[in-house]
């Protein structure tokens, strides 16, 4: 009922979230430029999205923090913000890597998301501002701005649990395909060198790559965002994806450069009575 109430009267309508998203992706592009750098605060050597894993130091520092306050244990409370503010940066910088890759709704969402965070950062740098003696106020002062900055954080997080678990994003496309381990006739019967090719094998549409005499494939939905593989290009030993530059080895669906995290679904092709057939192999 609440996220019904949330969605369709506000969020939906909020137009605003993809222009913001627009803008902070403008500044994310500039500022972080080098494409390993950008992998990694996506998570590819991780092989999970680094930004949900970062989330936790930011929230449980600052729960703790806005509990010892409360106790009026406000040394304890000082460090304890200063770091689940420290976390909130890191998990910042790799939430706007993220936006920057993501696209329709998820996006609309994602810049709404990311505002509401960063008027929680403005909240708890004044708060340690006034923590630590750099501008003058009291305890009562670093409480009330920590919890107005833990509010918001509240709403954000709200938001970027409804990215992942309503809208799917950045979760594997291929999470519930099952294996299978018969082989299926292919639709195709003859593959262009170097070439990404589209094919049907039963209920799977596979992309394939012929190098030499040897044949290669992949399951044509980018673990990233769903886009077809088949669109994209061959790169050495690697196809990338056309929408947002993931490359995926072509020998087994390794992804090798993000902002994939996940494999891709791996098969091999095999010609048998003058018809191709393929089954998954990883």
């Amino acid at each position: 009922m609440i996220r019904r109430f949330v969605n369709l009267n506000l969020l939906d309508k909020w137009d605003w979230g993809l222009g913001i998203a627009d803008f902070y992706s403008t500044i994310d592009r500039f500022v972080l430029r080098p494409k390993w750098l950008r992998s990694f605060f996506h998570g590819t050597w991780l092989g999970h999205p680094l930004h949900p894993l970062l989330t936790d130091v930011p929230i449980g520092g600052l729960t703790i923090a806005l509990v010892l306050d409360l106790l009026g244990i406000y040394d304890g409370a000082n460090w304890a913000t200063l770091l689940g503010s420290g976390g909130l940066v890191l998990a910042a910088i790799a939430g706007f890597v993220d936006l920057d890759e993501t696209d329709g709704k998820a996006r609309q969402y994602g810049g709404v998301h990311a505002s509401l965070m960063l008027v929680a950062m403005a909240f708890y740098l004044f708060s340690l501002a006034v923590r630590f003696g750099y501008t003058p106020g009291t305890p009562y002062h670093a409480t009330l701005t920590a919890a107005l900055g833990y509010l918001f954080i509240v709403m954000g997080a709200y938001i970027g649990a409804d990215l992942v678990f309503t809208l799917g994003n950045v979760v594997d496309r291929h999470a519930w395909r099952s294996g299978g381990t018969k082989w299926a006739a292919l639709d195709v019967a003859d593959v262009p060198e170097r070439q990404p090719t589209k094919a049907k094998a039963g209920a799977q549409t596979l992309v394939l790559v012929r190098v030499g005499e040897k044949i290669q494939a992949l399951h044509d939905t980018c673990a990233h965002a769903g886009c077809s593989l088949s669109e994209g290009t061959v790169v050495g030993d690697t196809i990338r994806c056309g929408c947002h530059g993931s490359r995926f080895k072509l020998a087994d669906g390794s992804v090798v450069a993000g902002p994939a995290t996940f494999d891709q679904p791996s098969y091999e092709v095999r010609r048998a009575e003058g018809k191709l057939e393929a089954r998954r192999v990883r």
